[in-house]
């Protein structure tokens, strides 16, 4: 037996198989590149948005990212911005500029850091352009819920925009750019429980829990998005893990303020994809599919993204 070198799936299979037979990863990752090597995932919606994207910094990755949306039938990708010292990812300058050519296929997301110097300032100039995400990730070193950001969420809720923030454990695959960046992370800064006091005091601004808190924190995730109006989720990377585990336990979940997102290279979403698929089979919870896939995302985009 092996196990599936694909870091969201891991499944264990008899060696005799070129791909894994749960989501597809292939024993020769150089097909990896090859779009032909993508092919069609069955049982999806015709459309698909896509909630959290990612750009990795390689040669031609936005001509590969909108050939596979094309072959995926994704209208539309909201894309994540990282930290300044982040260079593997696109970040705030080459999103703006992505931003300018290509409005009709993504929405973008900025990073900022409450603890920049003038940030309200930062964020005015984020609003005026029309740019309607905030990503933040608590993990980089602070507790949301501390008395000196109340401003800061009050600038955003009164721009009307949205938070995006991290929650669940930070992989350790990170260390080595964290090492080179200088910035080391911690992940209890991403229980999603320390967003609950800033939904309390800013109920009119909006914040989505990526990854609905990972495998470690799947619970206090769906008990925030479900009993506050003001809090969504989104299944993407680790978050496989916490709709599984949500799925497994009969979690009281509002399915309707939940949505998908790749959160990887764009020749991971067939894999992604099926492993969504696989999880919502097993648990006998195929209607959630339109919901996870378009409907939500749809509704949200419509109210706080138009």
């Amino acid at each position: 037996m092996i196990t599936c070198e694909y870091i969201y799936c891991r499944t264990s299979f008899a060696d005799t198989h070129s791909t894994c037979p749960r989501c597809g990863f292939p024993r020769d990752k150089s097909q990896l590149q090859d779009t032909a090597f993508l092919k069609e995932v069955k049982g999806l919606p015709t459309t698909i948005i896509d909630m959290h994207q990612i750009l990795p910094a390689v040669d031609n990755v936005l001509e590969f990212q909108l050939k596979v949306m094309e072959q995926f039938g994704i209208e539309k990708a909201l894309l994540q911005s990282v930290p300044p010292p982040v260079t593997s990812i696109w970040g705030n300058d080459k999103l703006r500029g992505l931003a300018q050519t290509h409005s009709e296929r993504f929405w973008i997301s900025q990073f900022v850091d409450p603890r920049m110097p003038d940030i309200t300032n930062i964020l005015h100039q984020i609003a005026d352009m029309g740019i309607k995400v905030i990503k933040l990730i608590p993990p980089t070193g602070y507790s949301p819920d501390e008395p000196q950001y109340d401003d800061f969420w009050a600038t955003l809720q009164e721009r009307n925009l949205v938070a995006m923030l991290h929650t669940g454990f930070i992989t350790a695959r990170h260390k080595k750019e964290e090492a080179r960046a200088g910035v080391f992370l911690h992940s209890r800064y991403a229980n999603p429980l320390f967003l609950d006091l800033p939904a309390r005091k800013f109920p009119n601004l909006t914040f989505i829990l990526c990854h609905i808190g990972g495998s470690l924190w799947y619970e206090e995730a769906a008990e925030m998005v479900t009993l506050h109006d003001n809090v969504w989720g989104d299944i993407s990377g680790s978050g496989i893990f916490a709709l599984q585990r949500l799925l497994n336990v009969g979690a009281t979940f509002d399915w309707t303020k939940v949505f998908w997102g790749n959160d990887s290279p764009p020749w991971a979403y067939p894999f992604n994809l099926r492993l969504l698929l696989a999880a919502l089979s097993q648990a006998s919870a195929e209607d959630k599919l339109p919901l996870l896939l378009y409907d939500n995302a749809q509704r949200f985009s419509k109210k706080f993204l138009s």
